[in-house]
C-alpha cells in the first residue's frame, strides 16, 4: 500500500548529508519535527534517510482522509506491522482499531504498552501532517505521546506546526527541528542539482540562483527546469515563467484568503517593508497582524524579525507576485510606488524614498529628494539609487543643477569613467552660481580631486588633494571625504603610520555618521597601506570587510570592488592558494568592465600579471608568461603606475621566466624593470636568481649579500623571503649548508607572521627537500614548514618539464617552416650537426619522434606562440 510505503526518491535527488546526520543523531530525540512551507523538500529528505533505515521506520504518508480517526488508527498499525523491529508476537500486529481510537483509552494503553517492549525503538514518520486539521484525529496521538512508550520516536513534517506537545519537548531539549534555515539548499548542493539538470545554467550564475530563490529547493528545481525549456534563466528570472507562477499558485498561494493574497501582492513592490507600510500600501489597520500570521513557524510564508519589525517575502515568491501584479494592474503598481515613496520619505528613509518615486514615475519627487539628498546618499553608497534617479531626470534637467552634475560626475567616476565625469563638471561650471554655497564648492574640489586619482598621475592626484579647502568643508557633510582625500598627500610622502592614524578616525567618524561609502573607501586605503607593510593578514581581513559592505550596496561594476578583489587575488597567491588567486583575478575584469580610466586599466592589467602568476603555478606554464608578458607591454614605460606595482610585476615575470628557461624574456623584464625601481632590492633580486640560473653561485651570493650591505630598500616586503630562499639554493650549490641553514631560518621567520607561503610552495625541488630535511630541527617555524608542505602536497601540481635552452628555442622557431636541417644551420650560422644535436634535443623535452609532432605539441603548450611574439616582436 502506497500510504504505508516509504517514498521512492527522484532520480534527480541530491542527497544532503548534513541533514542525514542531523537526522540519525535526532532519532534518539522524543521527537523530530521537520517543518517548513510547501517545496522544501522534507519529503524527499524524509525518504533519502527512511530508505537507509527500512527496518526501523514506520511510514505513514498523510491525507485527507486521516481526519477520520479511524482511518488514520488503521494505517499506523499497518506502518506498524509492517516495520521489522516490532517482534512478530507482539500485540501491536494484531491490535484490532475501535470505532474511536482516539478517545479509546484501553486501545491506547494496549498500543503503549506493547511499543514499550519493543527492543530498539521504531521511528513513526508522519509525513505531510498539515492535511490533518480534525482536532479528533491528534487527541489520541496526543494521549499516546503523553504515556511516551520507550519504543517510539515520532517524526512528523508538516506545512504547519502540528498540535502536539512540541514546546514541552523544546524546552525539555527532547526535540528536533529541522526548518525552513536548514532545508534551504547551500550554494554547493545547489551546484549539485543544477550539474545534473543539464547545461542550461551556467556554473558561475548557481551563487546568483540561490540569491533569487533563498536556497528554496523546489525554486531551484523550477529555476533548472525553466532553464531546460527556455535555454537560460532570462524568463525565470524576470517573472515571466508559466510554469513557476502556476506552482506558486497551486502550492503557495491556495491555501491563503483573498485578503492575505491581496496583502501579499501589495508589499511585493519592496524588497523589506517596515513596521507601518504595510497598513499604507495594504489599506487596512490589521495588515501588521496579517504578516505576523504568515510569518509563524513551519509557514513562513513572510519572514519577520527584528524590533520594530521588518517583513520580506521569499525572494522567488516576491519576483512573481510583483510581476504578476504589474502585468495586470500597472496603474495600481504605479499608485503603490508612491504611496512606498511618501511613507519612506516621511520616515527619514531617502534612498526607498527616491527608489520608489523612480518606480512611480514622478519625476517632480525624484528631483526634489535628489537635490536634497543626492550629497548624503552618495556617502552612504546609494550609487544605484543615484544613478537612477538621475536618468528618470534625463541629462537636460540633471545638468542644469551643478549640484546634480557634480554628483552625476562622482559617480561616473566610481565607475572608472572620466570622461563622462568631466563633462559633467564642464555642465556644473556652466551653470553655476554667483555665490556658491561652501558644500557645492568643496564638492567641485572633491570631484576634481578623484578625476585626477583615478585618471592622472600621482603628482596630480596629490596637487588636486592639496587644493581642496579643509576649513570650507569642515561645515558640511564633506568633511570626511575632505580628509580622506588629503591623506592621499600623507601615503604620497610614505609617512604610512600618520596616514594610518588618520584613517582610522575619518572611518570611525564615518561610522558614526552612517556613510558607509567614506568607511569602505578607508578601509580599501587601510588594506593597501597594510599590504604596502607587509602585514598580510590584516590586508586580507579588512578587504574582505569591505567586500561585504561593497556586495550590498553596489555589487556591479566599481573601482571599489575591483581595488578590493586585487587585495584578494594578491592575498590569496601570497597565502599560496593560486586556485583562489585566479577567482579573484577574473572578478576584477568582471568588476571593471570596459571602464576606459588610467586607474580601472593599470588595476586591470595587474590583475593580469596576478592570474598569470596564479596559472604558471597550477601548471599553465607557457600561456601563464605569457600573460604576464602581455600585461608588462600594456603598462608601457611611463610612472602611471606605481614603483611597487612594477615591482610585483616585474618579480613574477622573471621568476616564471627563469623557472621555464625563457631567459630572452626574463631580460626583457629585467631592463623594463630597471628605470622604474631603480635603486630597489627587488632589481639586485633579480640579478641574484639570474646568476644562481646561470649557475654562478658565488656571483649570486654576492648579490644577495650586498641586499643588506647597499641601501636597496625592498618595494614589496615578501620579496625579501624569496631573497633568502634564492640564498637557500646558492648556498646549496656552493656546499655551504650552513649558510644554507641560516638563509632558510631567516626566510621561515619572515613568511610566518604574515602566512606567505607562496615563494615555499612553490619552490624548486632542491628548496622543498632541504626545508623536508630540516623537519624537526626548525624551532619556531616548525609549524609553519608542515603548513606549507600539506599544501604543496594537496595542490600536486604537475612536474614542469625541462625547459630548453636558447639555442634549442631559436631552432624550435624555425620548424614549422619546413626549412631543411642545412638550411636551419645556414640560417642560424652554426654546423648542421649542431643543429641534429639541438633537435635531438628538443624531441627529448617534449617527448616526441617527429617534428611534426614537436610541432604539434609546442603549438599546444604555447611554445610557438610565445616565442614567435619574442621573435616578431
Amino acid at each position: 500500500m502506497t500510504k504505508v510505503t516509504i517514498p521512492e526518491p527522484p532520480g534527480d535527488l541530491v542527497s544532503r548529508p548534513r541533514l542525514l546526520t542531523a537526522l540519525d543523531d535526532g532519532a534518539e530525540h522524543a521527537m523530530v519535527f521537520v517543518g517548513a512551507p510547501a517545496g522544501y523538500g522534507k519529503t524527499v529528505l524524509l525518504a533519502d534517510w527512511a530508505g537507509r533505515r527500512r527496518g526501523a521506520i514506520a511510514w505513514v504518508s498523510t491525507d485527507a482522509e486521516d481526519n477520520d480517526d479511524r482511518l488514520f488508527w488503521s494505517a499506523i498499525l499497518e506502518a506498524f506491522s509492517g516495520c521489522d523491529r516490532i517482534p512478530a508476537g507482539n500485540p501491536v500486529r494484531t491490535l484490532a482499531v475501535p470505532a474511536a481510537p482516539g478517545t479509546d483509552l484501553a486501545f491506547l494503553a494496549t498500543l503503549a504498552d506493547a511499543l514499550d517492549t519493543v527492543d530498539e525503538p521504531v521511528l513513526l514518520v508522519l509525513d505531510g501532517a498539515q492535511e490533518i486539521t480534525d482536532p479528533g484525529t491528534w487527541r489520541g496521538l496526543q494521549a499516546l505521546l503523553r504515556h511516551q512508550p520507550s519504543g517510539l520516536r515520532l517524526v512528523i513534517s508538516s506545512r504547519c506546526e502540528p498540535p502536539l506537545p512540541l514546546v514541552r519537548a523544546r524546552v525539555a531539549g527532547r526535540l528536533l527541528e529541522v526548518g525552513v534555515n536548514r532545508l534551504r539548499f547551500s550554494p554547493e548542493e545547489a551546484g549539485t542539482l543544477v550539474e545534473a539538470a543539464g547545461p542550461g545554467i551556467p556554473p558561475q550564475q548557481v551563487g546568483l540562483l540561490v540569491t533569487r530563490t533563498g536556497g528554496w529547493p523546489a525554486g531551484l528545481r523550477l529555476a533548472a527546469a525553466s532553464a531546460a525549456r527556455q535555454g537560460n534563466l532570462a524568463d525565470f528570472f524576470a517573472g515571466r515563467d508559466r510554469a513557476v507562477l502556476d506552482y506558486l499558485t497551486d502550492e503557495v498561494l491556495a491555501p491563503l484568503t483573498v485578503a492575505q493574497r491581496d496583502l501579499l501582492r501589495a508589499i511585493s513592490i519592496c524588497e523589506e517593508v517596515p513596521a507601518g507600510l504595510a497598513a499604507a500600501l495594504g489599506d487596512r489597520p490589521d495588515a501588521e497582524a496579517m504578516l505576523r500570521e504568515l510569518g509563524e513557524p513551519a509557514g513562513q510564508v513572510v519572514h519577520s524579525g527584528g524590533s520594530p519589525a521588518r517583513h520580506r517575502l521569499p525572494p522567488l515568491l516576491r519576483t512573481y507576485l510583483r510581476a504578476e501584479l504589474l502585468r495586470r494592474d500597472p496603474e495600481r503598481t504605479r499608485s503603490l510606488h508612491a504611496s512606498a515613496a511618501r511613507w519612506f520619505a516621511e520616515h527619514d528613509r531617502p534612498a526607498s524614498a527616491l527608489l520608489h518615486s523612480v518606480r512611480s514615475g514622478n519625476t517632480t519627487r525624484v528631483g526634489e529628494l535628489l537635490r536634497r539628498h543626492a550629497v548624503t546618499l552618495f556617502l552612504t553608497g546609494e550609487h544605484n539609487v543615484l544613478r537612477l534617479g538621475l536618468a528618470v531626470l534625463g541629462d537636460r534637467r540633471a545638468v542644469s543643477s551643478p549640484l546634480l552634475a557634480l554628483v552625476s560626475a562622482a559617480l561616473h567616476l566610481e565607475r572608472g569613467e572620466p570622461s563622462a565625469a568631466e563633462s559633467q563638471l564642464s555642465c556644473a561650471d556652466v551653470a553655476w552660481p554667483a555665490e556658491p554655497e561652501a558644500e557645492l564648492t568643496v564638492l567641485r574640489q572633491l570631484v576634481r580631486s578623484r578625476l585626477a586619482q583615478v585618471d592622472r598621475g600621482p603628482a596630480q592626484a596629490v596637487r588636486a588633494a592639496e587644493q581642496i579647502d579643509e576649513h570650507l568643508a569642515a561645515d558640511t557633510g564633506l568633511s570626511g571625504l575632505t580628509a580622506l582625500h588629503r591623506i592621499g598627500t600623507l601615503t604620497a610622502r610614505r609617512d604610512r603610520g600618520s596616514a594610518r592614524d588618520a584613517l582610522s578616525r575619518v572611518a570611525d567618524a564615518a561610522e558614526s555618521a552612517d556613510h558607509p561609502f567614506l568607511v569602505t573607501q578607508c578601509l580599501i586605503t587601510l588594506s593597501g597601506l597594510a599590504g604596502s607593510d607587509g602585514d598580510y593578514r590584516v590586508m586580507e581581513t579588512l578587504a574582505r570587510r569591505v567586500l561585504a559592505r561593497h556586495a550590498a550596496h553596489d555589487p556591479h561594476r566599481s573601482l571599489e570592488g575591483a581595488q578590493v578583489s586585487a587585495q584578494l587575488a594578491f592575498g590569496s597567491l601570497l597565502r599560496g592558494e593560486a586556485a583562489e588567486c585566479v577567482e579573484h583575478a577574473k572578478q576584477i575584469g568582471r568588476m571593471l568592465g570596459d571602464a576606459p580610466a588610467r586607474a580601472a586599466r593599470n588595476l586591470g592589467l595587474i590583475a593580469e600579471t596576478l592570474r598569470g602568476a596564479a596559472e604558471f603555478e597550477l601548471g599553465g606554464w607557457h600561456s601563464g608568461l605569457r600573460r604576464m608578458r602581455r600585461a608588462r607591454t600594456r603598462l608601457g614605460t611611463g610612472r602611471s603606475f606605481s614603483a611597487e606595482h612594477a615591482a610585483w610585476c616585474s618579480v613574477l615575470e622573471h621568476r616564471a621566466a627563469l623557472r621555464l628557461g625563457a631567459a630572452d624574456q626574463a631580460r626583457e623584464t629585467l631592463r623594463w624593470a630597471q628605470p622604474i625601481i631603480a635603486g630597489s632590492g627587488e632589481l639586485l633580486l633579480m640579478r641574484a636568481r639570474t646568476q644562481l640560473r646561470l649557475g654562478r653561485q658565488d656571483a649570486a651570493s654576492s648579490v644577495l649579500r650586498s641586499l643588506s650591505e647597499e641601501d636597496a630598500p625592498m618595494l614589496l616586503p615578501w620579496a625579501g623571503i624569496e631573497a633568502s630562499l634564492i640564498g637557500v639554493r646558492a648556498a646549496l650549490a656552493a656546499g655551504a649548508r650552513e649558510r644554507a641553514v641560516r638563509s632558510l631560518d631567516e626566510a621561515l621567520r619572515a613568511a610566518e607572521p604574515g602566512d606567505v607561503r607562496f615563494p615555499f610552495v612553490f619552490a624548486p625541488s632542491d628548496v622543498i627537500t632541504f626545508l623536508t630535511a630540516r623537519l624537526g630541527r626548525l624551532g619556531s617555524g616548525e609549524r609553519f614548514a608542515c603548513q606549507v608542505l600539506a599544501l604543496r602536497r594537496e595542490l600536486r601540481t604537475p612536474q614542469m618539464p625541462a625547459p630548453l635552452t636558447e639555442r634549442e628555442r631559436n631552432v624550435l622557431r624555425l620548424l614549422p617552416t619546413q626549412r631543411s636541417i642545412d638550411e636551419i644551420a645556414e640560417d642560424l650560422t652554426v654546423s648542421p650537426n649542431t643543429v641534429k644535436t639541438h633537435v635531438r634535443g628538443i624531441y627529448a623535452k617534449l617527448d616526441v619522434r617527429s617534428r611534426r609532432d614537436a610541432v604539434a605539441t609546442a603549438l599546444r603548450r604555447g611554445l610557438l606562440d610565445t616565442e614567435f611574439t619574442d621573435f616578431t616582436g
